[in-house]
């Protein structure tokens, strides 16, 4: 009976060892701060560049990284991220995106869908957790699908993203995982609807 009893308290110290490590590391993971907007491409002929040109705003033209170049894939296959959580939500004066949504919605080639942000531990690759967007697109837009943010030797932004404009009875899939670099806006490309994302380190609270 002693040696029952010592093999379960040892049994109970591995395993709160075990525990305090994983909470530990979570909460050694650098937080960042992601923000999207999504919006759909109004005119075949419309292009990034359009509306940066229009903003005029110094700053806002979208910069890419060496890895974005022609020498380097900037996508690859989304990973399958380990579940689905909710962040919490970045307060509207932390948003940087401002300009260009504004931009946007003045211009008759787009149409703003969604613009949020939050904030979220840097999770490694392969320990990432899927967010919906489904709660923060514009109402009757079509739009659904989550999102992931993973770090590993560069960020990665995984987006699995559908549109179904109203009455259209045509669907749109833009699934794609996109090598970033923190503080630089990125732009994932489709025909039909686009994404910008900004990622930013958080700052200790």
């Amino acid at each position: 009976m002693h040696k029952r009893n010592l093999l379960r308290a040892a049994t109970i110290a591995v395993l709160a060892l075990v525990v305090g490590s994983a909470a530990s590391q979570q909460a050694a993971l650098q937080s960042y701060d992601v923000e999207l907007i999504v919006f759909r491409n109004m005119s075949s002929g419309a292009t990034p560049e359009d509306w940066t040109k229009e903003a005029d705003v110094p700053g806002q033209s979208i910069p890419l990284s060496d890895e974005d170049s022609d020498d380097a894939p900037a996508t690859e296959t989304p990973p399958a991220p380990t579940a689905t959580e909710t962040f919490p939500a970045l307060p509207a004066e932390k948003l940087q995106l401002g300009s260009i949504a504004d931009t946007l919605r003045r211009s008759r080639n787009y149409q703003t869908l969604a613009h949020f942000g939050w904030t979220q531990p840097g999770f490694v690759r392969g320990e990432a957790h899927y967010m919906s967007i489904d709660s923060q697109a514009a109402a009757g837009s079509g739009l659904t699908g989550r999102v992931a943010v993973a770090r590993g030797r560069y960020l990665h932004l995984t987006v699995d993203l559908a549109l179904e404009p109203t009455g259209s009875g045509e669907r749109y899939v833009l699934r794609q995982t996109r090598r970033m670099r923190s503080n630089e806006r990125h732009y994932i490309d489709h025909p039909k609807f686009g994404v910008i994302a900004l990622i930013t380190q958080s700052e200790p609270q």
